[in-house]
Parts: structure tokens; C-alpha cells; sequence
């Protein structure tokens, strides 16, 4: 009886749906409302608010992800500005992602296995610095996309047939490089994949080099669409210094190896899950099985080689494990309870149902807002420590092209830009602004010193000075709120320093 309604649920494909949307608002519902659970997301937000506004993005804003991204944020905060809105929207992808990755699943593990796959998924990304609206959470279901083209195709690719499917897969890999670049780490091993076995095929490498022109062209495209649209408005060198020259520019901490430790400790179980159900399946080989192991490789090696590591950066690796997960999960009495434990673990040592802290989170960040607004009568804030969102939430535009306030203290960050964000930060102080938000400590190690002391002189002149608490995902947060620090009257901030 209860396989019957399994199967019943697997063909009723909206009613499956609606079981990872539902497991999706049970895994992130602390923090709706939450505007400062995580710097990242809320950034985002900003970011889309200003696009509304009239703002390029890369000229007027910047950061370097790419724009998909925030045109997704943007088209939320045009329905609706709030950070639930955008929280209730990322909920529906980690839905999409559960979805897909059961579907993908159910190709290599009979039900339930598969559904307790994407569950897994859901919970795995609450975890991993998924609960809110990282880009991860919007681009994995594109990846998973892909992903679900080939697996399903390998039957017609190894006899030398290349499916309209993967030609479209081709290209929502390349809609997921739009929201973040680390995505063209497995948008190239999807591209290569379905190339390899259709030569072991025996295809001629003529109609091979026209299929893999082909899905190089689908895969490039929304990246290309972006560049042409920049280098007609004339503002490619900042799309490129953006994306690309900024990435290499930047520094990379010291604790890299401590850090790719604690990750692979907190990835362990998956991990481990994966292996036994790789192995289980070989027993059977069904089709996508290797195809599937050698994606999840790929996209631990996209982790691992990448200079910075942060809890988030696993986010992508989460699919293919619990994929890989299925066969395991079927096995008798082991796979409930192998599963069942990792549901337990990971929603135990979530910082989401830290539920204390949710609680004095929302009043907390109220009251900053709040203060912020009353001594900030002209909007002229500058936020030198998380929270960036505090722009939008008093509705002051940000005073500079680096609203992202990382870009002014850490010292990892100097020159990444391409902006010299002393002389900046210069010109911003110049202006006066009234109120100055500042993080206590500052969250960056080296700090930009030269910038800290151009602010450390400036709130010596101001009037007052207020210490407030406010709560993220990592907890308690100081904020030392300077106000009545602008003698002249409001002027329009001075020209950018050349």
C-alpha cells in the first residue's frame, strides 16, 4: 500500500512537487522575515533594489557575480520588496532542486529512495549556507537541469544520437553561469560528457566537432548576450573587470587547509552515503550511474580548487551526493536509518533553528533600522560593517559604487575592483555623510588599515554615538551607530576621484 502511493505520488508530478515544497518551508521557515540572516543574500537584495532604481550594475553598483542573478532580485523586488518575498522565492527553488534531484534520482534507485533524495537535498542546503537566497539556491536547479538531459539521454548517446534535450541542457548550464562563474566548472563537464561518449560511439569526428560547436554556442550564449549588451552601452571593461580580472585580483586567506578540513568534516556523511550507493549500484549498472559519480567528482574538484573556501561553496556538491545517496537509502533497515540520521544531524547543528536567536533576530534588526532612521533625516549613510541592506531599508541610496561594504575594510579585498577604494572612500567622507554604521569588531582579517583610519578620524566628530545588538546566522553582531556627523548642509556627493 504504501509503494502504491509512492507511485501514484511519482506520477502526479505537481502533487511531488508540492512534497519538497513542503519540506522546504518546514527546513527554512525561521528565518522569513529576516532581512539580516546572512550578508550575502541581503546584498543581493540591495543590489535589485537599486537596478529598480535606475543603477547599472558593475558602473553604478558593483559586485562580481554576474547580472542573472540580480535581475532575479530585481524582478522580485518589482513584485514585491521584502526580504520574505525573496525568502518564499528561494523557497520554491530549493523545491525545484529537491524535485530535480529526486527525479534524477529515480533513474538510478526504485522509490521511496529517490524522494528521500531530494529531501535530503533540501535539508543539505539549509545546512550549507542555503537557507536563504545564496546563489546556489536559484542555479542549482538549472545544473540539475543539465544534469537530468544527459542522464536520461545516455542510451541514445552511446548509440551516436544527440537529444534536442541535452542541446537544451547545454543551455540552462549556461543560464547557471549568468547567476554565479563557479558554475562553468560543471557546465564543462557536462559539455565534455555527452562529447565522450558520443565518440566512443563511433560518430565521425566532422559531425562531432558540428554537435560540440553547437553546444559550446547554446552554452556561451547568455554570457555572450550580457557582453554584447555591456559593450554596446560602452561599459564592457567593467563587465570584464567584474566577472573576470577581479576574481584573480583578490587575495585569499592563510586558512584555507583548516577551513577545506572542517568542510569535508561537515560533508562526511554525505560523502560517505554517496560512495555506498555508488557501490550499490554497480551491482545493477544502470545507465547514468557512472555519468552521474564522474558529475559529482567534478564538482568536488570545483570546490577543492578554488582559492577561498566558505561553508556556502558546497552548496553545488549537495545534488549529485544525494543522488548518489539513492541506492544507499533503499537498502533495507541501514538506508531509513542512514537517512534518517542525516536529516537529524544536519537539522540539529543548523544555525536555522538556532531558534533563540531567530527570535531576537527580527526586533533586533527593527530597532536598528529604526535608530538608523531617526538620526539620518537626509539619507546620507554610510555603512562601513554589515548590514549593506541598511541602505534599502531606511530608502538612502548608497553613497558609492562599492556598497558592499567588504569592498572598503577587508584588506583581501584592495584593488579587486578596479576602483582605488581609498580614494573612494575619500570622497564618500567628503560628502559628509550624517550617520556612519560601523561593526565592532570589523569581520576581515587584514583589514584595509588605511581606510579604517579614514573612518576612525571622521566619527571623532560626531555628535553621538549609539552600540546596538543585532543577530545573523553566526549569532550576535555589534553596531556602533555614529550619528550628527555632517557639518555642512546635504550637497550632492563630489565627483569620483580619477
Amino acid at each position: 500500500m504504501a509503494m502504491a502511493r509512492w507511485q501514484g505520488l511519482e506520477r502526479a508530478r505537481p502533487a511531488l512537487f508540492a512534497l519538497f515544497l513542503l519540506v522546504a518551508l518546514a527546513v527554512r521557515w525561521p528565518a522569513y522575515g529576516e532581512w539580516n540572516y546572512a550578508v550575502d543574500d541581503q546584498y543581493f537584495a540591495l543590489v535589485g533594489r537599486r537596478l529598480l532604481a535606475g543603477d547599472l550594475l558593475y558602473v553604478d553598483i558593483w559586485d562580481r557575480k554576474p547580472p542573472l542573478l540580480y535581475l532575479t532580485y530585481a524582478a522580485i523586488a518589482r513584485i514585491q520588496p521584502s526580504a520574505l518575498a525573496y525568502q518564499l522565492v528561494a523557497t520554491v527553488f530549493a523545491a525545484l532542486g529537491g524535485y530535480g534531484t529526486a527525479r534524477i534520482a529515480r533513474l538510478i534507485a526504485p522509490l521511496p529512495a529517490a524522494p528521500m533524495a531530494g529531501i535530503a537535498y533540501c535539508v543539505l542546503l539549509t545546512r550549507f549556507g542555503g537557507g536563504n537566497g545564496e546563489a546556489a539556491v536559484f542555479y542549482n536547479p538549472l545544473i540539475l537541469a543539465t544534469a537530468w538531459s544527459i542522464a536520461a539521454s545516455i542510451a541514445q548517446l552511446r548509440r551516436g544520437v544527440l537529444p534536442p534535450r541535452v542541446l537544451l541542457g547545454m543551455f540552462t548550464a549556461g543560464l547557471a553561469i549568468g547567476f554565479k562563474q563557479s558554475a562553468g566548472f560543471e557546465a564543462l563537464f557536462f559539455g565534455i560528457a555527452p562529447l565522450a561518449i558520443l565518440a566512443r560511439s563511433g560518430m565521425d569526428w566532422r559531425a562531432l566537432a558540428v554537435r560540440a560547436a553547437a553546444m559550446a554556442a547554446l552554452g556561451a550564449l547568455p554570457l555572450a548576450a550580457i557582453g554584447l549588451a555591456y559593450w554596446w552601452m560602452g561599459h564592457f571593461p567593467q563587465l570584464w573587470q567584474a566577472l573576470v580580472l577581479s576574481n584573480f585580483a583578490r587575495a585569499y586567506d592563510a586558512g584555507r587547509m583548516t577551513r577545506a578540513l572542517a568542510l569535508a568534516g561537515l560533508l562526511c556523511l554525505p560523502l560517505l552515503f554517496a560512495v555506498l550507493g555508488y557501490l550499490r549500484g554497480r551491482a545493477s549498472r544502470p545507465a547514468p550511474l557512472d555519468f552521474l559519480a564522474c558529475w559529482a567528482v567534478a564538482a568536488t574538484l570545483a570546490v577543492a580548487i578554488f582559492p577561498g573556501l566558505y561553508l556556502h561553496y558546497a552548496l553545488p556538491l549537495l545534488a549529485p551526493l544525494a543522488i548518489l545517496g539513492a541506492p544507499f537509502f533503499a537498502r533495507p533497515g541501514i538506508g531509513a536509518l542512514g537517512f534518517a540520521a542525516l536529516l537529524v544531524l544536519n537539522l540539529a547543528t543548523s544555525d536555522m533553528f538556532d531558534l533563540p536567536v531567530r527570535a531576537r533576530a527580527r526586533p533586533a534588526a527593527a530597532a536598528l533600522v529604526e535608530q538608523v532612521r531617526q538620526v539620518t533625516p537626509h539619507g546620507r549613510l554610510l555603512v562601513f560593517g554589515m548590514p549593506s541592506y541598511l541602505y534599502a531599508a531606511i530608502g538612502s541610496a548608497p553613497p558609492t559604487i562599492l556598497a558592499f561594504p567588504a569592498h572598503f575594510y577587508e584588506g583581501a579585498e584592495s584593488g579587486a575592483s578596479g576602483i582605488d577604494e581609498v580614494a573612494e572612500l575619500r570622497r564618500v567622507l567628503r560628502a559628509e555623510p550624517e550617520t556612519v554604521v560601523v561593526q565592532e569588531p570589523l569581520p576581515a582579517a587584514p583589514l584595509n588599515e588605511a581606510n579604517v583610519a579614514q573612518v576612525i578620524r571622521y566619527v571623532r566628530r560626531c555628535e553621538a554615538v549609539r552600540r546596538m545588538t543585532i543577530y545573523d546566522h553566526e549569532g550576535e553582531k555589534r553596531m556602533a551607530v555614529h550619528s550628527g556627523c555632517a557639518r555642512a548642509a546635504p550637497t550632492s556627493p563630489p565627483a569620483a576621484e580619477d
